[in-house]
């Protein structure tokens, strides 16, 4: 440039984008900064306030500002369950027996409308089960009792104890006892088991008839089935009839067997002599095996258990007719139930040697009964 002196100047003028740029950031900057801030309120704003930290029976949980607990309760699905008061057998006598509680810090909440705190802590209680009581009462039976399972033809005695709840009534168990001496009858009682074969049995009938014995017979179910008139005769002639199972089973022994098992073997013989017309309070488990459980099972089918106290194992082959009267003899007393067989396998040396062990007893002046 040249002033108006002519001279010319040594420092030119600023340019003019120096003076321009600071201008143009701010007004860049005021909008970005503006957005920002729109950011930040709309993030507080859509998030809301920080969740509240609360535990239910032990767990951590958050929950949103302004639960109460009865919100909580409906979300979660939080329900105690009742105790319930139940009879002797499982059956529902009182539904709220113990009701259940849900607790907010211990306590039982004022309302369900309680906002929920930081820190808050929800236990859910169910009610406690809980049985009927028993009562046990023990009273002197009015006739002599023959024991449960009975071994011999002995009776005495007894007292029964029973165990019922107390408000239901129900029975739990009872039983019987025997508190004094046993009497045992001039008599002896013969029984066959594993029976009824075509040949075997209706040869020990015709004994037994012409030597006017009564007896009785612990049938098979499944042998019964194929030869009911056999039982029919027996029955006709005043023999006594008991259950021997329907199948026999030996081995695994009766006892360990499953309790459907024992109960259909039980039961099906049973259902099978009702329909021959023949009703029986006498059960005779296969082997003699029995417990507590088998003892139940035939009692609840009206039966008692029917052992032995003499066994002269007639059905080994190596046994003569001698030796079989013999061994009968020599442990026979006053009521004696003496095991025989006419059934389950080859019975001619019990079929040769019963006349005289008929006799012998006799001679000892004992008579024949049935159980």
């Amino acid at each position: 440039m040249v002033d108006v002196s002519g001279k010319m100047d040594r420092h030119p003028p600023m340019a003019m984008a120096d003076t321009k740029t600071p201008r143009r950031a701010l007004l860049v900057g005021v909008p970005l900064l503006a957005l920002a801030i729109a950011a930040v309120v709309a993030f507080v704003v859509f998030r809301g306030p920080p969740p509240v930290p609360i535990r239910v029976d032990g767990q951590q949980m958050l929950v949103d500002e302004g639960t109460t607990f009865g919100s909580l309760l409906a979300s979660e699905h939080l329900e105690a369950r009742n105790g319930r008061l139940l009879d002797v057998d499982g059956g529902i006598l009182q539904r709220r027996h113990d009701p259940g509680r849900i607790l907010l810090n211990g306590l039982e909440p004022p309302s369900r409308g309680v906002l929920l705190a930081d820190g808050d802590r929800i236990d859910v209680l169910d009610g406690k089960d809980e049985t009927e009581p028993t009562v046990r009462t023990t009273r002197r039976l009015g006739t002599l009792q023959a024991p449960n399972p009975a071994r011999t033809l002995g009776r005495g005695p007894s007292d029964i104890t029973t165990v019922r709840g107390q408000l239901s009534n129900l029975l739990v168990r009872s039983t019987i006892r025997r508190v004094g001496p046993i009497e045992q009858p001039n008599a002896v009682a013969l029984t066959f088991d594993d029976g009824p074969w075509p040949n075997h049995t209706a040869k020990i009938l015709s004994i037994l008839e012409r030597m006017k014995v009564k007896a009785t017979f612990f049938v098979v179910g499944s042998w019964a089935e194929r030869y009911p008139m056999l039982v029919r005769r027996a029955r006709a002639m005043g023999m006594q009839i008991g259950s021997h199972s329907w199948s026999h089973p030996y081995d695994p022994p009766f006892d360990s067997l499953p309790t459907q098992k024992v109960e259909r073997e039980i039961a099906d013989t049973d259902a099978l002599l009702d329909r021959l017309g023949i009703h029986t309070g006498l059960f005779r488990p296969p082997g003699g095996s029995w417990d507590a459980e088998v003892r139940d099972i035939a009692r609840s089918y009206g039966m008692r258990l029917v052992l032995w106290d003499v066994d002269p194992h007639d059905w080994m082959a190596k046994t003569s007719p001698k030796e079989l009267v013999k061994t009968v003899l020599a442990r026979v007393r006053p009521g004696s139930v003496i095991l025989l067989h006419d059934g389950g396998g080859d019975a001619a040396t019990t079929i040769e040697a019963l006349p005289e062990i008929i006799a012998g007893i006799r001679k000892k002046g004992l008579g024949f009964t049935t159980l």
